[in-house]
């Protein structure tokens, strides 16, 4: 049988959005996010909270299930596969092949289109771009252990880190949007949630690309926050995972276009204050130290 990723959040096939998500948060809440298990439990997620996603795996799911009965009847010497946790040394898409993750898109458009204006609808996933190509660590390792963490003498207490997620949820919503029509503006407001030094790669990012693109392409992309948990917490600091929604519009696409993401939003107390340090779009990668 092909293997579910209901099976990998431990949920059943008609479980409600709010109890994947609770499943999801449950079993990411004690990992690292360089575990191979983080990876594959936010992948679940990913698919199984998007409506569409989680149909074609369903429809998939069903097609399986009638070709073992297929087999079965067939004779014993049909082998079957068993079900069991997808195995992501093979594949990080344990049902289909589907398309790149929108951080990858993006790099492999630019790529392809050069240092030139991007085309029109790569433009609206250049908010994930921002966050990809910022200075962070994407080796395994880069992060300081949960055991480390926990031997700080500083871990922010239960106030702390609820103060940090909050911020986290309010900072990703300025950090990702733009408006062609008031760029600059829209980058000082995303700049006034982050540390000084990730607010100048960010802008560099910026000028380069969206206020090079945004004008041309009339483009305009807000964010929705759907669902946020605690990755992992350290010494003034603490790791927020967010999943997102992203309804975007441009001169050729006027009616919103919802692309959906996740982030691991990285926010370090300064003063007092929760400011964004890092950024890390899609469920792999991690912020460095």
């Amino acid at each position: 049988m092909t293997p579910s990723w209901y099976d990998v959040l431990e949920v059943d096939p008609d479980a409600s959005p709010a109890e994947i998500r609770a499943a999801w948060k449950a079993g990411v809440v004690d990992l690292d996010p360089t575990d191979r298990r983080f990876r594959l439990l936010n992948k679940a997620a990913e698919v199984l909270l998007d409506e569409q996603r989680r149909l074609e795996h369903d429809r998939a799911l069903a097609a399986d299930a009638a070709a073992d009965a297929r087999a079965e009847e067939a004779g014993p010497e049909v082998a079957t596969v068993p079900v069991g946790e997808p195995d992501l040394a093979a594949s990080e898409t344990p049902v289909d092949a589907e398309a790149p993750p929108a951080e990858d898109a993006v790099v492999l458009a630019r790529a392809h289109h050069g240092p030139g204006p991007v085309t029109t609808g790569v433009l609206g996933l250049l908010a994930v771009l921002l966050l990809v190509a910022t200075v962070v660590s994407l080796v395994a390792g880069g992060a300081p252990s949960a055991a480390n963490d926990t031997a700080s003498d500083a871990l922010p207490d239960a106030r702390e880190v609820a103060a940090a997620r909050a911020a986290a949820e309010a900072a990703i919503v300025p950090v990702l949007s733009y408006d062609y029509r008031q760029l600059e503006q829209d980058k000082q407001a995303a700049i006034s949630y982050m540390t000084p030094e990730y607010a100048g790669e960010y802008e560099q990012l910026f000028e380069a690309v969206v206020a090079v693109n945004a004008p041309s392409t009339e483009t305009v992309v807000s964010v929705e926050v759907l669902d946020s948990g605690i990755v992992r917490t350290g010494e003034d600091l603490v790791d927020v995972l967010l999943f997102v929604n992203r309804p975007t519009t441009n001169k050729q696409q006027t009616t919103p276009v919802i692309y959906k993401d996740q982030a691991t939003v990285r926010m370090r107390d300064i003063g007092g204050e929760w400011l964004v340090d890092c950024l890390i779009a899609g469920s792999g990668g991690t912020c460095e130290s």
